[in-house]
C-alpha cells in the first residue's frame, strides 16, 4: 500500500473511523464533535498502528512547533477521552506512558475512502421492529360446552390477564386486530392453544405454543382440573401457561435469531444472547457499549435498560471483579431511573430500580420497587427470585422465604429451582448444614454461589472449610481487576459491596464468618509450607542401638 494511498484512506478502530476526506470522526451513533487539534493528535495516533507517539511529535506536529505547556497537550487528551467514552483510569483507546507520550490501544483498519464509514451495525437498528407476538385464540371447549358452557371463556380471561403482565411480548386475541400483522405471521410470532376434554370427574386441559409460521410446537403439557376446585386449577393452568410456556417461547426465540440482524429487535435479543454466553470481561465491556448504542437510538426501548444496568452493578456480570466504580453505579441508578419514567408497570424495571437502591444503601425505596415489582408481575420466575434476593439483603427473610416458595410452584423442573437462593436463605437462618445441601444442588456455579457454600462450611465446621476458602479466594484474585494486588481487606470490601446487606449486625456477623475460616485457611498453609523440624536419630549414649 503506498503512501499516497495511505493519505487516502479512512481509518477505523474499534466504533469509530476516521474520515480524512471532511475530517470526521463517525462513531456508533454518527458524527463526533472534535475540535481541530483532537481530530489531529487523533490521526496521528491513528497513523502509528500501535507505536508509541512521542509528546514531542505532538508537539511538532498538532501544534506546529509553537511553543505550548502540556497543559494544553493534557487538555485535548482530556477532549479525546471524553469523545471516546474512554476513561483514563481503565482506558480501551488511547493508553498514556508516563513521561513519554500516547498510544491507540485498538487495531487499526485501512479502507478506501469511497467506502462508507463504519457505522454498521446501527443502520439496521434504526427500524425498530416488532416484539415477539403470542396469539391467544378462544380455547377450545366444545367437548365441555353442553356441561361447563362458559368455563372456557373464563380461563382464557384468566391466562390473558396473567399474560398481560409480561410487557415484553405482544398479546392479542383475535389476529385481525394485532397491530402491524396484517393477516400474515413472523418468525417471532406463536399461538397458545387449549383444548379442554371431559376426565373423570374433572377436565384436563391440554396446552401448547406453537410457531404461527409453521405451527411447529415448542412446548406442551396437561393439566387436570378438578370440578371441586375449579378456581385452584384455573390458577394452575395460569401458572403453568406464565411459569413454564414463556421461558420456553423466550429460549425459542434466542435460538432461532437471523444470521444478519434486521432491526431493533433483532439487535435485542442477540445481545440477549451474548449476555448468557459472557466470558470476559473485555466482551462484557464490548457488550455494554451495544446496550448503550441501542439505547441511544431506541430510548423507549425499555427491555435493553436492564441488562445494561445489570452489567453496571455487578463488574460486568462479575467478569471482572473490581473492574466497576461508582461511575458505573451512578450511570445505572440514572438508567433505572430514566426507564421506570417511560413505563412504570414495567416489573423489571422496578426490581433493577430496587437493586440501584440497595447498592446505594437505600432500603425504604428498595423495599417499595420490590413490592411494586411483586404487585405487578406474580407470575415471572425470574423476577420472584431477584425481589426474593432483594428482600434477603434487607432481612425480610420470611417473605423472601415465600416468594421462593411461589418461585417453585412457577418451575418446571426440579433442577431449575433457585437453589444458590435457598441456600443463601437458610444460610442466613443460621442453619448451615441445610444451606450447604441446598447449595451443593446448584448447577451453574457463581463466585457468590461458592461464597455462601464456604460460609454454610465454616458455620458446621467442615474439615474442608479451609482448602474452600483458599480455593474461593483464588477464585476471586483470578478474576481480580481492581487497583493493585487483592488484598484482605479489598476482598471483605469487594464482599460487602456486591452482597449488600443493609443492617450493620447482619453484616458484621457475615464478615466475621468470613473473617474466621478465612484465617482458619492462612494458618493451615503456613502449616503445610513450613516443614517440621527433622528429627534427630538417637545416640548410643542415651540408650540407643544400631541394629
Amino acid at each position: 500500500m503506498s503512501a499516497e494511498f495511505d493519505r487516502e484512506c479512512d481509518l477505523s478502530f474499534g466504533d469509530f473511523t476516521i474520515v480524512r476526506t471532511d475530517e470526521r470522526l463517525v462513531g456508533p451513533n454518527g458524527p463526533v464533535k472534535l475540535g481541530r487539534k483532537a481530530f489531529r493528535l487523533l490521526l496521528m495516533l491513528a497513523e502509528q498502528d500501535g507505536q508509541l507517539l512521542t509528546k514531542d511529535a505532538l508537539f511538532a506536529s498538532v501544534w506546529d512547533g509553537t511553543i505550548v505547556t502540556e497543559s494544553a497537550l493534557t487538555s485535548v487528551i482530556k477532549e479525546l477521552r471524553r469523545a471516546l467514552d474512554d476513561p483514563s483510569s481503565k482506558p480501551h483507546y488511547i493508553e498514556s506512558v508516563y513521561g513519554r507520550g500516547y498510544r491507540l490501544l485498538p487495531e487499526v483498519t485501512r479502507q478506501s475512502a469511497q467506502a462508507p464509514p463504519r457505522i454498521v451495525r446501527t443502520a439496521e437498528a434504526q427500524r425498530l421492529g416488532r416484539a415477539p407476538l403470542l396469539y391467544v385464540p378462544a380455547f377450545d371447549d366444545t367437548a365441555i360446552a353442553e356441561t361447563d358452557p362458559h368455563l372456557g371463556a373464563v380461563l382464557q380471561e384468566e391466562v390473558l390477564i396473567a399474560l398481560s403482565r409480561f410487557r415484553d411480548i405482544r398479546l392479542v386475541s383475535d389476529m385481525d386486530m394485532a397491530p402491524g400483522v396484517d393477516g400474515g405471521s413472523g418468525e417471532r410470532d406463536y399461538r397458545l392453544s387449549v383444548r379442554l376434554l371431559r376426565h373423570g370427574e374433572g377436565i384436563q386441559a391440554f396446552t401448547r405454543i406453537s410457531r404461527l409460521p409453521t405451527g411447529a410446537i415448542i412446548w406442551a403439557d396437561q393439566i387436570l382440573l378438578e370440578q371441586q376446585s375449579l378456581s385452584r386449577g384455573a390458577e394452575e393452568l395460569t401458572r403453568s401457561v406464565a411459569g413454564a410456556a414463556l421461558p420456553r417461547l423466550y429460549d425459542d426465540v434466542l435460538r432461532n435469531l437471523p444470521l444478519q440482524p434486521d432491526d431493533a429487535y433483532d439487535h435485542y435479543f442477540t445481545a440477549r444472547l451474548r449476555m448468557l454466553r459472557l466470558n470476559t470481561l473485555e466482551e462484557a465491556r464490548d457488550l455494554a457499549s451495544a446496550w448503550e448504542r441501542l439505547i441511544a437510538i431506541h430510548p423507549d426501548l425499555v427491555q435493553a435498560y436492564p441488562p445494561l444496568i445489570r452489567l453496571y452493578n455487578t463488574d460486568f456480570c462479575f467478569t471482572g471483579l473490581g473492574a466497576t466504580g461508582e461511575s458505573e453505579r451512578r450511570r445505572a441508578y440514572e438508567l433505572a431511573h430514566k426507564a421506570i419514567a417511560i413505563d412504570p408497570t414495567e416489573s423489571h424495571l422496578h426490581t433493577v430500580k430496587g437493586w440501584c437502591h440497595l447498592w446505594a444503601g437505600e432500603a425504604a425505596p428498595a423495599l417499595q420497587h420490590f413490592d411494586e415489582a411483586f404487585r405487578i408481575n406474580p407470575y415471572s420466575q425470574i423476577r420472584l427470585v431477584e425481589v426474593a434476593t432483594g428482600l434477603m439483603f434487607l432481612d425480610e427473610l420470611d417473605r423472601a422465604a415465600e416468594l421462593l416458595s411461589r418461585c417453585r410452584s412457577l418451575t418446571l423442573f426440579a433442577t431449575e429451582g433457585p437453589r444458590e437462593e435457598e441456600g443463601l436463605l437458610y444460610l442466613l437462618h443460621q442453619e448451615f448444614a441445610t444451606a450447604a445441601a441446598r447449595l451443593a444442588l446448584v448447577a451453574q456455579r457463581t463466585i457468590s454461589s461458592d461464597l455462601y457454600a464456604l460460609l454454610a462450611a465454616a458455620g458446621v465446621g467442615a474439615a474442608d472449610a479451609p482448602e474452600r476458602a483458599r480455593a474461593w479466594r483464588s477464585a476471586v484474585a483470578a478474576r481480580w481487576c481492581g487497583s493493585g494486588e487483592l488484598s484482605e481487606e479489598q476482598l471483605l470490601d469487594w464482599v460487602l459491596r456486591f452482597h449488600p446487606f443493609q443492617q450493620e449486625a447482619r453484616r458484621e456477623w457475615v464478615l466475621g464468618l468470613l473473617k474466621r475460616v478465612l484465617k482458619e485457611a492462612t494458618a493451615e498453609q503456613s502449616r503445610i509450607l513450613v516443614p517440621a523440624p527433622r528429627e534427630r536419630p538417637s545416640s548410643p549414649a542415651a540408650g540407643g542401638s544400631e541394629g
